[in-house]
């Protein structure tokens, strides 16, 4: 069956445009109408769910600027059991010698975005997006392979911990970023170059996903990705290898020098509005192109696909 306009997402559409209920026409308002699609398109495929603000880890921390290596480390779950992530010699006596532009800059690349104004908070401070830019985008896509567990794991009090099944495989292949929809205030001119500027700055943070992505572990590893930008209601996307995202200066928290930003921003197809006829056929041309089995899985998953010994307690 195709994807459909659901009566939900109409719901949840015009709840984000209303004044009533989105006054400050909040990004995190946003949020549902954006989770209600993609749970609906997720009802068409098999082994593919939703992960919202997925960590773009580093196993390795020689891919990162000395100045993130060890806030990354701060910021870790201390409830992970028998998980630990120690930086080297190396890094704990390169890490202070950055500081003196470290901190300053981490708390730019971390702070919120620019805040967005509604009818009733024209020109206010507030926003809502608090989670670090650099590490977690506001949905991904995942696919997982398992298989059930056999023998006496599988009733074992790690067989329930699981609940009977075992991690084959992992892949995130779509990463989504939403912004809140342009000031209701604003004139319909004003409006469009409104939305402009709102794409641009979520295109600007999904290439530094990419980037990060394209380095990352813990089931990062596809070598094509589909970006997918939200501004309200209003969507576009992209497919990118690592060649065709533009380098990421770390230090400066924007795109690295010689790097060409304006060919990364034309590779996006034409906005999309949600709730019309050519919104739900594109979204049937990413599932039918994009979200299948057979485009989702590479080469370098047949290890993953292929393998599944219960002798690791560690794995899956």
């Amino acid at each position: 069956m195709p994807y459909q306009t659901s009566l939900s997402v109409s719901n949840l559409k015009s709840r984000g445009h209303s004044t009533a209920f989105n006054p400050r026409n909040l990004e995190h308002d946003w949020y549902p109408v954006w989770n209600e699609v993609f749970i609906d398109i997720k009802s068409l495929l098999s082994d593919v769910y939703i992960y919202p603000q997925y960590y773009l880890w580093l196993r390795d921390s020689e891919y990162l600027p000395l100045t993130l290596r060890e806030r990354m480390v701060e910021r870790l779950d201390p409830n992970e059991d028998g998980v630990t992530h120690p930086l080297d010699d190396a890094d704990r006596a390169l890490v202070p010698l950055q500081a003196d532009f470290g901190d300053a800059y981490l708390a730019q690349l971390l702070a919120s975005s620019e805040p967005i104004d509604g009818d009733t908070s024209f020109g206010s401070e507030i926003t809502v997006s608090g989670s670090p830019k650099d590490l977690r985008p506001d949905f991904s896509f995942t696919h997982l392979t398992t298989r059930p567990l056999h023998g006496d794991r599988a009733t074992s009090a790690y067989g329930n911990n699981r609940a009977g099944r075992k991690i084959l495989h992992e892949c995130h292949f779509v990463i989504c970023e939403v912004k809140a929809a342009p000031s209701r205030q604003l004139s319909e001119l004003a409006k469009m170059d409104a939305l402009a500027g709102l794409f641009g700055e979520a295109q600007d943070d999904l290439a530094m996903y990419a980037n990060r992505y394209f380095l990352a572990d813990g089931g990062l590893r596809r070598d094509k990705l589909l970006l997918w930008a939200c501004v309200g209601a209003f969507w576009t996307w992209v497919s990118v290898s690592r060649e065709d995202v533009p380098a990421w200066n770390w230090k400066r928290g924007s795109f690295a020098f010689g790097a060409n930003p304006s060919l990364f921003y034309s590779m996006f197809s034409e906005p999309f509005e949600l709730c019309t006829p050519d919104s739900d056929a594109q979204i049937n041309f990413l599932v039918t192109h994009y979200f299948q089995p057979d485009q989702i899985h590479e080469p370098n998953d047949r290890g993953d696909l292929e393998s599944g010994s219960d002798h690791n307690m560690n794995e899956g």
